[in-house]
């Protein structure tokens, strides 16, 4: 696993998980932009608006997910989320994202899998 950076803003830099080629959290965005652009803009204007001016504390936009910890999720005015987790160095993480009505559990277990084994990997050297 590697970062991909996505955006550089004036706060926080945001990567995106890169499994061997593959960025979840892209190909997500990806996805909305050709079937829900309104659900995309929403949440592209969410994580570069976080990237140049810092947290988002209106948790209709962003929050802290509930019993899970460095995890949280931007959100779209239409549902879908974005999974994401903090580094030092102001570096924001993007995992993946889902559109609502998915199990939520399941998606956040994902994303705290993905997390978990990033950083074992960068603590190991690789």
């Amino acid at each position: 696993m590697k970062l991909s950076l996505q955006y550089q803003g004036k706060k926080f830099y945001i990567y995106a998980i890169d499994i061997n080629g593959s960025c979840p959290a892209v190909e997500f965005l990806e996805q909305l932009k050709q079937n829900n652009s309104a659900s995309h803009r929403s949440l592209t204007s969410v994580y570069t608006f976080h990237a140049d001016y810092g947290p988002i504390w209106n948790e209709r936009k962003s929050r802290a997910i509930e019993g899970r910890q460095n995890l949280l999720e931007f959100k779209s005015t239409q549902g879908d989320r974005l999974l994401y987790f903090y580094l030092g160095g102001s570096r924001t993480v993007l995992t993946h994202g889902f559109h609502k009505g998915a199990t939520a559990k399941v998606e956040y277990d994902k994303a705290e899998t993905m997390r978990n084994q990033y950083l074992k990997e960068v603590a190991n050297g690789k």
